[in-house]
Formats: C-alpha cells, sequence, structure tokens
C-alpha cells in the first residue's frame, strides 16, 4: 500500500494526467476539459494556491468520496456527523460497550490547503459485573491538508491532526497524526467502470503523562475499493457506492509491541438529498485476538 502511494505521486509529479481519450470518446473527453486544472508535486508551489476551491466532479467517472475509515485524500467544505458503536470490548475491565459522536467542520481555503475543527463526546460503558463507573467526556481535534496532487484519475493529500486528550474517560496524552492518502480511478488502465481504489497511512504518536510502559506509538494503514452504481441526481439513492475497507494497525512499542490488529469494513454511501448523503458500515475484526465484537457506523455528511 506504502508502495501504491509513492508510485502515484511519482506518476503524478510530471504533470502528466490521464492518456488521451481514444476515437469514439467525445463525451468523455469534453467532461475531462470542463474539469479544473490539474494539480501535480511539480506545480506544488505555483498554482492552487490562489485558485478558489473546487471539488472535481469526475463526471461519467469513478468519484472520489470521503469514506469512512481511510483518510480523505481531497480538500471538502463540509459539515460531518459521525456516529460509533463498539459492542463487547474484550479484555477490558472498565469499558464493554462504547458510544462516539464525531463533528467536524472542514473548510478548503483554497486548491491547495484546508483546515479542520473536530469535537467529540464519547460514553463508556463498565462491564455489569465490574465494579467500575460510567465514563464520558469531550475531545477535540484539528488538522491541517495540503493537496499534493489533483488530476484526472488520481488524487493525493497530505495531512497532519493534532487530538487533545479527552480527560472524561481517562486519556492523559496528546496524539499526532501525520498521514499520507491517495486515490486512484481504476477504469484507467483496468477499464473498471466507476470503481475506485483508496488508501491510506497514519503515524500516531502520543506525548505528554502516560504509565510506564504504556504504547506511544502506532501506524494504521487503510485499503479501500469502492464502486459506484447509481448516477449522482438519482435521489434517494444518488451515487449509490458501496465499497470494502481493509484496515489495521501496528504498534510500534508498548505492551503488544509489533502487534497488528485488523478489520473488514463493508459499507454504503448514497445521496438522499442534494449535497446530503449517508454512509453506513460495520467493522469485522479479522485478527487474532479479536478486541470486540463488532462497530457500527453512521456518518452524515453536508457539503457546501
Amino acid at each position: 500500500m506504502i508502495a501504491a502511494l509513492v508510485w502515484g505521486l511519482l506518476a503524478v509529479s510530471g504533470g502528466g494526467g490521464a492518456p488521451e481519450p481514444e476515437e469514439g470518446e467525445e463525451l468523455e473527453k469534453a467532461a475531462a476539459e470542463a474539469e479544473p486544472s490539474e494539480l501535480t508535486l511539480m506545480n506544488f508551489f505555483t498554482e492552487g494556491w490562489t485558485e478558489d476551491w473546487v471539488k472535481r466532479s469526475r463526471q461519467g467517472r469513478a468519484p472520489d468520496l470521503a469514506l469512512l475509515r481511510v483518510t480523505t485524500n481531497f480538500l471538502e467544505r463540509e459539515f460531518r456527523l459521525d456516529y460509533v458503536y463498539t459492542n463487547n470490548v474484550r479484555k477490558n475491565g472498565k469499558v464493554e460497550n462504547s458510544q462516539l459522536l464525531n463533528g467536524l467542520l472542514a473548510y478548503g481555503l483554497n486548491r491547495r490547503l484546508m483546515i479542520e475543527l473536530i469535537s467529540n463526546y464519547q460514553w463508556n460503558e463498565p462491564p455489569e459485573a465490574s465494579t467500575a463507573t460510567k465514563a464520558n467526556g469531550a475531545g477535540a481535534a484539528g488538522l491541517v491538508r495540503f493537496q499534493l496532487a489533483d488530476t484526472f484519475d488520481q488524487c493525493y493529500g497530505l495531512q497532519a491532526k493534532v487530538a487533545a486528550p479527552n480527560r472524561g474517560i481517562g486519556q492523559t496524552t496528546t496524539v499526532t497524526s501525520p498521514s499520507l492518502a491517495g486515490f486512484q480511478d481504476l477504469d484507467t488502465g483496468l477499464g473498471l467502470d466507476r470503481v475506485g481504489l483508496y488508501e491510506s497511512i497514519t503515524y500516531d504518536v502520543a506525548s505528554g503523562p502516560h504509565a510506564h510502559g504504556a504504547r506511544t506509538q502506532d501506524v494504521s494503514y487503510d485499503l479501500t475499493v469502492a464502486k459506484t452504481w447509481t448516477e449522482p441526481t438519482a435521489y434517494p439513492i444518488g451515487q449509490m457506492t458501496t465499497f470494502l475497507e481493509l484496515f489495521a494497525t501496528t504498534d510500534l512499542n508498548g505492551p503488544t509491541e509489533h502487534h497488528t490488529a485488523a478489520t473488514l469494513t463493508p459499507g454504503l454511501r448514497f445521496w438522499f438529498a442534494h449535497e446530503n448523503s449517508l454512509t453506513v458500515g460495520a467493522d469485522f475484526p479479522v485478527s487474532e485476538p479479536h478486541p470486540f465484537s463488532t462497530v457500527f457506523r453512521v456518518t452524515y455528511i453536508l457539503n457546501f
């Protein structure tokens, strides 16, 4: 997955876009010409910074979407709400089930730079036989995202996120998380109609007071395949997209150093009204030992 991200960035660093359409593809060529100019690594410092923010439509192609777990690779202007319910947490004497409500506001300042503010609230339910009490509390985070490349068939973003500790549920460390994320339209090269490939890698480092020997560093990565089935305006199932995410986290230190936990997340996203979408999915652990039974996810996004 890391190799795919690096290869893709190198492929667009010279400013090359998609190959010329074959004869008989006039409509597709016209749609491509109507899209905004291509951003690459080679013109990173000279193009996009003074241009108004715009989202590439990719009309007739695989849409580049914000999904559930893979880091988003493009700049957004959106309000997003996430609800996450984790069922049957294992090997934790203080938590059996948890609920998280996460809200964010993302705003693309231009075609190269976006800022985002995040707030959340979490509720932890202890096991019935435990003497632990319910715990809940609020957290906050902020991030900045740069558009490294945005072409006809690929898109790459680099971001840095800083999350403050949620002291209500016992967190004491601030987590800094740089991420690299990418998207490729698999119609180009493979001929897969409206199929997109997503990947991201994130390094988390916790700083601040923590228990001796606790994990403070890990790396997470995601590989996702998505297929779009309907047209964007086919409300209430506009741009209906099914996807499957493979998400994994490897501990770099702490008591479970080098251990990798992996999950599969099948999901569905659709636009039920103009600029309003819902995404639903569930995480199923595929590595041993299973840290939980299932995680259920629902996301609402309002684009503006």
